[in-house]
């Protein structure tokens, strides 16, 4: 990284400013990591608008075979395009064995019919209103007002992976966001790097001046950014072996997954990494049960990697990690001229983790006349406010959902 861009990141990385109290976060390597207990959440986001319908498969709904002459995924069978059989009525596509596998193992959780009502079907509205867990745009990330609500000192307590920050952790929190941490270093010679880390200690570490806003800003920001730079380089991302055989995908998807679980076995305390995954938009083409096909490649690489996750961490540390996925809307319920589906309604989400209870959770709305919303699309039987509180109030030990998704009461799911 040259000096031009080093000098940007560090003034532009964060989005909001928070306190910091009288943690010294610039102290290498002595602070302690007390995120949440130990716990940690990712959250990945399918961005496109992921078809529910072809994901968890509602082989036995009558209606189903005839919404998808051509598109529709096989009931359960040796052929290796059919369904991976759920509960004997719902099944996971096959380009999905990854989560397959997690499911034998009991430590998946399938909610096939999440969303909330007057949804909007634009991928921008969809994307920011589910990620500031309310239908309203002008509200902060729902995991940014969770940092802020519930402070613990921390090493890197949240990050965000992707070209710029997501939805749901811009706020009053400050988070750095990362393509790939390996990338985030000034690039200087290791005796230089330490002389300019204890430089850039002595100008952002005094007291912020509360006068001026956009000064605390940019200190605030600075002393998290040279916190980040400090910790990354303790972590040697180009050379990190996998355990328990685990393998990633050889995509962006895969290495931000496998540097999460870096950041995780390093023990900095991360208790929220958001991610996301895109290629979900499937108008035309969207393929069936082939694994080579359109959303079968995306199904392959996204299920793949969350396995390999899953696999790297192995028993003992998932017990204290959740992945939550999600969508900002599903599709329609029938296929269209273009062997494709187009926007939507419901769709399914997941939740990995040792400790949640394995299952299907949310009645399955159907699909027949009558039952689709507008005749058009799957409707949802789980909102997904509930599905983000539940991880917030049994996992990360929020106890005041209230702020966090206003206007909404919270019902629990079940899974946790």
């Amino acid at each position: 990284m040259d000096r031009r861009k080093f000098i940007r990141q560090l003034a532009t990385a964060s989005a909001g400013a928070m306190a910091l109290g009288t943690l010294d976060p610039l102290r290498p390597r002595l602070r302690i990591a007390e995120a949440a207990n130990g716990k940690t959440l990712v959250v990945v986001f399918q961005r496109g608008g992921c078809d529910g319908v072809n994901t968890v498969i509602p082989y036995g709904d009558p209606a189903y075979a005839g919404l998808r002459p051509t598109i529709r995924v096989p009931a359960p069978s040796a052929d290796p395009r059919s369904a991976l059989d759920l509960n004997g009525f719902l099944g996971l596509h096959p380009g999905l064995s990854g989560l397959h596998q997690i499911w034998q193992a009991g430590d998946l959780a399938v909610i096939p019919a999440c969303h909330y009502p007057d949804a909007s079907q634009s991928h921008f509205d969809g994307q920011q209103f589910i990620e500031s867990g309310a239908p309203d745009p002008s509200i902060d990330g729902w995991l940014s007002r969770h940092i802020v609500a519930v402070p613990r000192p921390a090493t890197m307590r949240a990050a965000g992976f992707g070209s710029e920050l997501p939805q749901a952790l811009r706020g009053d929190a400050i988070v750095s966001s990362f393509n790939d941490i390996a990338e985030f270093t000034t690039d200087l010679p290791a005796a230089q790097e330490t002389q300019l880390i204890a430089d850039l200690t002595r100008v952002y570490n005094q007291a912020p001046d509360v006068s001026r806003a956009y000064r605390e800003l940019v200190q605030n920001s600075g002393r998290v950014m040279v916190s980040d730079l400090d910790v990354l380089s303790a972590i040697d991302a180009n050379n990190y072996t996998p355990e328990n055989g685990a393998v990633y995908p050889a995509t962006g998807f895969g290495r931000q997954l496998r540097q999460v679980a870096q950041l995780v076995k390093a023990d900095v305390g991360l208790e929220v990494a958001c991610l996301g995954i895109g290629g979900w938009d499937t108008h035309a083409d969207q393929g069936n049960g082939d694994p080579n096909a359109q959303q079968g490649r995306r199904h392959v690489e996204f299920g793949n990697a969350i396995a390999a996750f899953w696999r790297d961490l192995g028993t003992t540390r998932m017990q204290d990690v959740v992945v939550l996925t999600m969508t900002e809307f599903g599709r329609t319920a029938e296929e269209n001229g273009s062997r494709g589906t187009d926007h939507g309604h419901a769709s399914a989400w997941f939740v990995v983790g040792g400790s949640i209870t394995p299952g299907v959770y949310g009645a399955w709305p159907g699909l027949g006349p009558g039952q689709l919303l507008f005749g058009r699309y799957l409707n949802h039987s789980v909102d997904f406010r509930d599905v983000m509180g539940e991880v917030l109030l049994q996992h990360l030990g929020n106890t005041n959902l209230g702020p966090i998704f206003p206007g909404h009461t919270h019902v629990p799911v079940g899974f946790l």
